[in-house]
């Protein structure tokens, strides 16, 4: 009886129409609430803006007490079902959209405007009610979200869905059913697009087939899929098979590459993010079987999220970072599903470079790492940084937060040795900022072992090079013909560090070279040196290189303090052998697929031989091994410990000499942020090397790009080949390399050089690797200089002044 009065007397309250800038969203209150007029919209959280001609509040006043003090009566009224009674109606709308033109068009989901019915949550007879209106309109688009669950609804496959959507409207109930049932039922969602022979796998083709006919119909039914969705992420749900399976769908609808229903997408984000860490991972195993387009469709999604509220507009629909400040960590820890998922068996399902998101080159890099350092310090648990998910971070942006925390160590260590000197009473001077080596060009090893050696508690200052008897200041370009020469030296295969092979062609170490265990540290501290000081080396090591480099990436204690730890030490992998000996490891794979007898057609034991010199030695690859045939019960494990004995073991101790080297001048958390590639192209920068772009970003000295020997220039340079550009590339900048960021990281400058000593014909192109300068002479004619440019380019070492 109470209640029927309640139900009477509501219809005197009316409703209160409040409006959503951010959502777009009208939202009328229910004459069921107690009157309440909502303030904060229920899906972004923002304040409402209510309408001028509101209700007689003193009218409301004495309602919302008579309906208050009734509802504290009622003790099977929950609090969610109070806080969900608070609105009954939802109009979707968006505003219109004025092109370049300036004229006003609509979006090509909006062009009408209908009222979609919210399932109210109440109490039991308010529902029978509800229901009982609702069965009396099916054909109400209002009651759409109730008419799955009142019509009984078969299960569709996909030739039955084809079908159906070939036969019926695209508003049709029968349409407007499935979709309502798709999305509001989990278990209805898995049951439609589970494959027949495979329960546990989902039919992807299907689910794109939806897709398509979401997007290729009407507006109304692209709607009305929001807003179920809307209407699911609002029900609470618990975490089972069917529910990670349905939100992970739900993250693939296409609905959300609209920006304007990013306010739903950031709810179902979050619902993913805060699973627990095992549902997480059965998440990562489904996003496996997603097909290459669908997953990259589904990445970008995430990434144009995220893009978007890293950097809100100032509009007046924009939301406030305090209102949407748990949106980028959710969309982040999603996208990070993503990237675990990508990792595969066979490879990777989309470069890692998409993985990426460009425009967080425009944060703060710095002060985000720095505040994740302090976090991790200081073993601080919570908050958020972009450095905890690095993947999001490109290499041009970690190359810049590895700069500066190269540079800030510099100058701690040029401060330091400023404080010692004014300690000891001693009068400081330039050179006690910089890492001055002193190298001879006839004894490069020697020296630069025993300068590196007498200077090792200076490795971390700015580096510069001094060639012995050579006049010049090295602003950069001595440096890199000191790495270029003595690399070039060390790697040479008479010095026996180092074994090239052909068939791969690459370098890999010599496990034999058991007495230049020194120089294998100097290579370790060559590379660390060209990481700290921003140097391009041209060094052909395999990935298993860097990934042994980066195991483990980062170590807690100084190295000169660290006794015995087992670094470099990877798992052993057909994919990283296959890098270094690709003729051994078509032979290990034709004994894995062999399917005779192993043991009587190879006649293998648990061996294997090294040429070493001009001896053969035996090594064991496990106890007893000469005594252990390989047969096909343990082909597997043979084929492990000789790809084990080839990456770890048989190199363990010259890895080692290496590891400390490289370590002892890189030791950074900032590794902690890369992957092998990334290690590898910030020490080697991009191997491609083609200057048909150099034109556009050269500036020009004393000429102009319109005089006739500048003309010639581009043009021989045109007609090279990529190992003469890579020449004239090594000739201006003393290095071959391209920079990370290609052309456009790099600066080129061509200047108009002459002499009264001599005519024009006589002299030779010179350069400044130190400012990536060429000195051309305006030559007469076409010929002349292209003969002066590749005689030079042929003859680019030493340093000269007059």
């Amino acid at each position: 009886m109470a209640s029927s009065i309640r139900r009477n007397s509501s219809a005197l309250i009316p409703t209160v129409t409040s409006h959503c800038h951010r959502c777009q969203l009208d939202i009328e209150s229910d004459p069921q609430c107690n009157g309440r007029i909502r303030i904060l919209c229920p899906f972004c959280g923002d304040f409402l803006i209510r309408p001028n001609n509101l209700p007689d509040i003193q009218q409301l006043r004495q309602d919302l007490h008579k309906r208050t003090r009734d509802d504290n009566s009622e003790n099977g009224s929950s609090l969610r079902s109070r806080f969900n009674r608070t609105f009954n109606r939802v109009i979707l709308r968006r505003p219109n959209i004025t092109n370049n033109n300036g004229v006003t068009s609509r979006h090509g989901h909006d062009q009408t405007v209908s009222n979609v019915k919210m399932p109210p949550i109440a109490n039991k007879q308010q529902q029978q009610t509800t229901e009982q209106m609702n069965k009396e309109n099916l054909t109400s688009v209002t009651s759409l979200p109730i008419l799955a669950a009142t019509m009984p609804l078969k299960i569709y496959d996909c030739e039955s869905f084809q079908n159906l959507i070939d036969e019926e409207k695209s508003d049709s109930d029968l349409i407007n059913a499935f979709f309502s049932k798709f999305y509001m039922s989990f278990d209805y969602m898995i049951q439609t697009l589970t494959l027949v022979n495979n329960p546990k796998q989902i039919d992807w083709t299907y689910l794109q087939i939806i897709h398509d006919y979401i997007l290729t119909n009407n507006d109304k039914l692209f709607r009305f899929v929001l807003k179920t969705i809307a209407s699911c992420c609002i029900r609470e749900i618990r975490a089972s098979e069917n529910t990670l399976k349905g939100y992970t769908i739900l993250i693939l609808t296409p609905v959300f590459d609209d920006t304007s229903n990013h306010h739903i997408f950031a709810h179902v984000l979050r619902r993913v993010a805060h699973f627990a860490d095992r549902e997480h991972q059965e998440i990562i195993l489904l996003l496996k079987t997603i097909p290459a387009n669908m997953f990259r469709s589904a990445v970008r999604r995430l990434q144009t999220f995220i893009s978007i509220n890293v950097f809100p507009s100032r509009s007046e629909n924009s939301t406030s970072p305090l209102v949407n400040g748990w949106w980028i960590p959710c969309g982040i820890r999603t996208l990070a599903l993503f990237n675990c998922a990508n990792e595969t068996e066979n490879g990777r399902i989309i470069p890692l470079q998409e993985m990426a998101i460009d425009i967080l080159n425009n944060v703060d890099g710095e002060r985000d790492y720095f505040e994740w350092k302090h976090r991790q310090s200081h073993g601080i648990i919570g908050g958020f940084t972009f450095c905890q998910y690095p993947f999001v971070l490109s290499v041009n942006a970690k190359r810049t937060i590895l700069k500066r925390d190269s540079e800030q160590q510099m100058i701690l260590n040029a401060r330091r040795s400023m404080i010692e000197k004014f300690q000891s009473r001693q009068s400081p001077n330039l050179n006690m900022l910089f890492l001055n080596l002193y190298i001879r060009r006839a004894h490069l090893v020697a020296d630069s072992l025993a300068e590196v050696t007498k200077k090792r508690a200076d490795l971390k200052k700015k580096l510069r090079v001094t060639f012995v008897g050579e006049h010049g200041l090295d602003m950069g370009g001595l440096t890199k013909e000191w790495f270029l020469l003595l690399l070039r030296q060390i790697f040479q295969p008479d010095y026996g560090m180092f074994v090239f092979y052909e068939s791969s062609g690459i370098f890999w170490f010599n496990g034999a070279s058991t007495d230049n265990i020194p120089e294998f540290n100097l290579v370790g501290v060559l590379m660390g040196l060209a990481v700290y000081n921003a140097i391009i080396l041209d060094i052909r090591f395999p990935l298993a290189c860097y990934k042994k480099l980066l195991t483990p990436a980062f170590l807690h204690e100084p190295v000169i303090n660290i006794s015995k730890i087992k670094v470099g030490m990877i798992k052993p992998t057909m994919a990283d052998f296959r890098t270094i000996r690709p003729d051994i490891a078509t032979s290990l794979q034709y004994l894995l697929e062999y399917d005779g007898n192993v043991e009587e057609d190879f006649g293998l034991t648990f061996e294997v031989s090294v040429a070493q010199f001009d001896a053969t030695l035996v090594y064991s690859l496990k106890t007893n091994g000469s005594e252990i045939n390989v047969t096909n019960d343990n082909r597997i494990e043979y084929v492990d410990l000789l790809i084990d004995f080839y990456l770890n073991k048989h190199i363990s101790q010259q890895f080692e000499a290496f590891y400390y080297g490289f370590h002892s001048v890189c030791s950074s958390n900032a590794l902690l942020l890369l992957v092998p590639e990334e290690l590898e192209m910030l020490i080697c920068g991009m191997q491609q090397c083609n200057l048909s772009n150099l034109a556009k970003i050269t500036k020009y000295e004393n000429c102009h790009p319109n005089e006739n020997f500048i003309k010639w220039f581009w043009q021989v340079v045109e007609e090279m080949s990529s190992e003469k550009q890579r020449r004239l590339l090594l000739f201006v900048t003393g290095s071959d390399r391209m920079p990370i960021g290609g052309l456009s990281e790099m600066t080129f400058k061509i200047a108009k050089v002459s002499s009264n000593r001599c005519k024009v014909n006589e002299l030779l192109p010179m350069s400044h690797t130190c400012f990536n300068q060429l000195l051309l002479p305006p030559y007469p004619t076409r010929e002349i200089l292209k003969e002066k440019l590749l005689l030079a380019i042929e003859n680019c070492e030493g340093f000269g002044i007059e």
